[in-house]
């Protein structure tokens, strides 16, 4: 599995994996993660499931919307098992919006954590910081298909500078052997 579906996938995840105590047990979230003991209000349970759908609704869209789910029952065309490109239309744009979302949720736990000391706060950083490093990752190596010479087969994005790069692509052997 490449990297861009670990990325779809751990991304659902993460967030289903969030989503789910919001919605079966709002009471013990709010407790654990409130500042002083208080009584959960209805107002509180109902935003608290709300997130949590909300959180299902948007693993939902990436998984569907980065062509890791199929769409349809049928198959125009056959998945390849080697193809690192996604083929959705939709896929890099969902991914570069998820990855900010999962920076700036970062951030926002981190500083909840900085404030507030609660162990909640720092997973939920480290879990959306994991997630943004893979987005990132996946945004800078996985959406281009590189420049794969046909003749040699070696990339030609890559150089000899500073050190001799023996699979370097060198335009002038591939002009000899052509």
């Amino acid at each position: 599995m490449d990297a861009f579906y670990a990325y779809t996938y751990g991304s659902a995840a993460w967030l289903g994996l969030q989503a789910l105590p919001l919605i079966i047990m709002p009471k013990m979230i709010i407790t654990m993660l409130a500042t002083d003991l208080h009584m959960t209000t209805d107002v509180e349970v109902y935003f608290s499931r709300s997130l949590g759908f909300a959180l299902v609704l948007l693993a939902l869209i990436i998984m569907f919307f980065t062509g890791s789910v199929p769409l349809s029952s049928s198959i125009s065309q056959p998945v390849s098992l080697e193809d690192s490109e996604p083929k959705a239309p939709y896929a890099v744009p969902i991914v570069r919006i998820t990855m900010f979302f999962h920076a700036l949720s970062m951030i926002y736990c981190y500083m909840r954590w900085v404030n507030y000391r609660q162990t909640g706060y720092v997973l939920g950083a480290v879990g959306y910081g994991a997630m943004a490093c893979l987005g990132l990752w996946c945004l800078v190596f996985g959406t281009s298909a590189g420049r794969i010479s046909k003749r040699t087969g070696a990339d030609k994005r890559t150089a000899g500078f500073p050190f001799k790069n023996s699979s370097a692509y060198d335009k002038k052997k591939d002009r000899k052997m052509g």
